[in-house]
């Protein structure tokens, strides 16, 4: 499994405000249609509706997701400010020792799953693991861009 995390480079970056509508928006038209999902029929699994459980525990973000028959060196995620990128691949070969072959079949599939994060993240605390198919991410708060309080004096 690898981690990449990208460095921020802008200073002026501030709280992104969660807005559950873009989501919504995003979804609607990234959904395939009907005819799509009738011409694009495959022998192989497809990982485009992986389902993901999303939620928040103190200063903590979990990402937690079932991902069967992928090992973790096939899985990568990417770490930028408020947004959680998972990309993943699964390649299957058929192979016969011994017999003469005029047909070898190869199936490959391919998915990424993109969350955005009411709040950055801090991406060199972040911690991931893969146990019996199923992938959980542990992303704490960036310090910077929590709430702080606020002394009042006399």
């Amino acid at each position: 499994m690898e981690t990449k995390r990208r460095k921020n480079t802008n200073k002026e970056l501030a709280t992104t405000s969660y807005s559950p509508v873009r989501n919504i928006i995003d979804d609607f038209f990234t959904l395939p249609s009907v005819f799509d999902s009738l011409v694009n029929r495959s022998i192989m699994p497809s990982y485009n509706t992986l389902m993901a459980d999303v939620w928040e525990e103190g200063d903590n973000y979990f990402v937690k997701m079932a991902m069967p028959g992928i090992s973790k060196k096939d899985i990568t995620i990417e770490l930028d400010g408020d947004t959680v990128r998972i990309r993943g691949e699964k390649k299957e070969e058929e192979k016969e020792e011994g017999k003469k072959k005029y047909y070898f079949r190869s199936l490959e599939s391919q998915f990424e799953q993109v969350f955005n994060l009411p709040t950055v993240i801090d991406a060199d605390k972040a911690e991931a693991s893969v146990k019996d198919g199923v992938l959980l991410i542990k992303l704490p708060k960036a310090k910077e861009y929590m709430p702080k309080k606020v002394e009042i004096k006399e």
